[in-house]
């Protein structure tokens, strides 16, 4: 089974990962990317067990997982492109994923369970860089039952949605 490549997480999904005990081998299938934001932002998680903290340390200082840092300028440039009914709903961690993808020149997608993450991206008409966590589950071999947000129904539904926005004109500035 090949590595999926150049992965960007939104903090939901590595917290998800956390919860359901896979982020060690999340990361040994997937080349992982992260913001500095969204590093920041994946503090803890909750299990039957209670609150764990979450300690991205040893993989970034291991090279298993590359943490991005996102120049603020480019993340207000970016969201000044968008009209209030996007940029509000976009948080700092998204705003960073968002931003990277496009400056990036490596083919990454993003990994979310926000509904604006995949609006957002067919917004820009860029619906095929936006991925699902249990499309990537599935990709390497862990097929989850997943809440809701993080399924490829939900990815189609809200792309479906920026979509038609980007027909009717809706979303950017």
């Amino acid at each position: 089974m090949k590595k999926l490549r150049f992965l960007l997480l939104d903090a939901n999904v590595v917290i998800q990962l956390f919860q359901l005990g896979l982020w060690k081998h999340f990361v040994n299938k997937c080349d992982v990317l992260l913001t500095k934001t969204v590093a920041e932002e994946a503090q803890f998680y909750f299990d039957a067990d209670g609150q764990h903290a979450i300690d991205l340390t040893d993989n970034i200082n291991s090279k298993r997982i590359q943490v991005v840092d996102v120049p603020p300028g480019d993340v207000l440039r970016f969201r000044d492109r968008f009209s209030p009914v996007y940029a509000e709903r976009l948080d700092p961690g998204e705003a960073d994923c968002l931003t990277y993808l496009l400056a990036s020149a490596d083919p990454c997608m993003v990994c979310s369970g926000d509904a604006i993450v995949f609006r957002t991206l067919a917004r820009l008409d860029l619906a095929e860089r936006g991925l699902s966590l249990e499309e990537a589950l599935g990709q390497i071999g862990f097929g989850r039952r997943l809440p809701d947000h993080f399924t490829k129904r939900f990815r189609e539904a809200w792309t479906r949605q920026g979509q038609e926005e980007r027909i009717r004109g809706i979303g950017l500035r």
